[in-house]
C-alpha cells in the first residue's frame, strides 16, 4: 500500500497542525502485460486499512479481471508483496489464494515475499509517479484524490477502483487449519494448488533449489482423505455503516471548513462522528 494522502492539504498556517482524514490507496499491478496498474481508493470514513481491506480489494480485482475456469484449463497468479504482517502477510491473505483456487479462478495461487531493503516492486514506481502529481495538486476530498490519481500519468492512465463499504466483506482467516508449529510469517514463498487443495506448500526460500515443503491445513481423518477447505458462497460486509472519525480529527476537520470550497465542506459536514 502506497503511504496516506491526506485531505484536505491546506498549507494555511491555521492548519498546518490539525488531523486530517486519511486516504488509501492498495496498487495492484499486472507484471509482464501491458496493462495500467489498478488503483484501489477508499478513505478511513469507509474502511479501515488491515488484512480485511487488502483482501477485500484482491477479491474484487480478481472477480473484475477474470471469469472462474472451466473444464479443465489451467491459470496461475503470483502475487508479489511486502512483509507487512497486517495487510499482507497473513492467514486471511492465504485463506483467499484457497478460496480463488476453491472458486476456480486460478489452479494454483502463489505469494512471494520481497526481501526488506533488498527489493523493489513496480507498484512503488507507480506511486513516485503519484507522489508527483501529488505535490503540485491541491486536493480537498477524496474525489480530488481520485482525480489526481487519473490525472498522474499522461499514457496509460492508471486503472481506479473506488471502494465503497459494500466492498469490504468479512472474508475468513479460519477456514484453513493452523498446523502447530508453522509460523506464516517466516515463509518467504507460499503456494496453494488444486491438484493439493488439502496443503499449502511453502519455502523459507526464493531458491528454486529449495525443495517444497508441505503442509496439512485441513482436519486429518483417520479413514480416508481429509475434507476439502470449506468456503462460503459469500460472506458477511465488514462494515454496515461508515467508520466513525475519532472526534478529535472531526474537530480539527470542522475548523478547516472556512478554507474550502462548498462542495468539500459539504462532505466533511457529512462524516459520521464518533460519540
Amino acid at each position: 500500500m502506497q503511504g496516506v494522502v491526506y485531505t484536505p492539504n491546506l498549507t494555511h498556517s491555521n492548519v498546518y497542525y490539525q488531523r486530517q482524514l486519511g486516504n488509501y490507496n492498495l496498487c495492484i499491478q499486472e507484471m509482464g502485460t501491458d496493462k495500467p496498474p489498478t488503483m484501489c481508493l477508499w478513505h478511513e470514513g469507509i474502511a479501515h486499512r488491515g488484512s480485511v481491506e487488502v483482501a477485500s480489494c484482491l477479491l474484487k480485482w480478481v472477480q473484475a479481471s477474470f471469469s472462474p475456469l472451466v473444464d479443465a484449463k489451467e491459470r496461475k497468479l503470483i502475487l508479489y508483496s511486502d512483509r507487512y504482517c497486517g495487510q499482507n502477510n497473513n492467514w486471511r491473505i492465504l485463506n483467499l489464494m484457497a478460496l480463488l483456487v476453491s472458486r476456480r479462478y486460478f489452479t494454483e495461487v502463489q505469494q512471494k515475499f520481497m526481501v526488506s531493503g533488498h527489493s523493489f516492486l513496480p507498484c512503488d514506481r507507480s506511486f513516485r509517479k503519484k507522489k508527483k502529481n501529488l505535490c503540485s495538486s491541491t486536493l480537498y476530498t477524496p474525489s480530488d484524490v481520485v482525480d489526481m490519481t487519473l490525472g498522474a500519468r499522461q499514457q496509460q492512465p492508471f486503472n481506479v477502483l473506488e471502494m465503497k463499504c459494500q466492498d469490504f466483506r468479512q472474508l475468513p482467516d479460519t477456514t484453513l487449519r493452523r498446523p502447530p508449529g508453522f509460523l506464516i510469517t517466516s515463509m518467504m514463498w507460499m503456494k496453494v494448488t488444486a491438484s493439493d487443495p488439502w496443503c499449502v506448500h511453502t519455502k523459507g526460500s526464493h531458491s528454486l533449489y529449495e525443495g517444497w515443503k508441505t503442509c496439512l491445513v485441513t482436519k486429518p481423518r483417520k479413514n480416508g482423505p481429509p475434507p476439502l477447505p470449506s468456503f462460503a458462497t459469500s460472506y458477511a460486509r465488514a462494515y454496515e455503516d461508515p467508520v466513525p472519525i475519532k472526534k478529535e480529527k472531526h474537530r480539527d476537520l470542522m475548523t478547516m471548513l472556512m478554507y474550502m470550497p462548498a462542495e468539500a465542506q459539504a462532505f466533511y459536514e457529512a462524516l459520521e462522528c464518533e460519540e
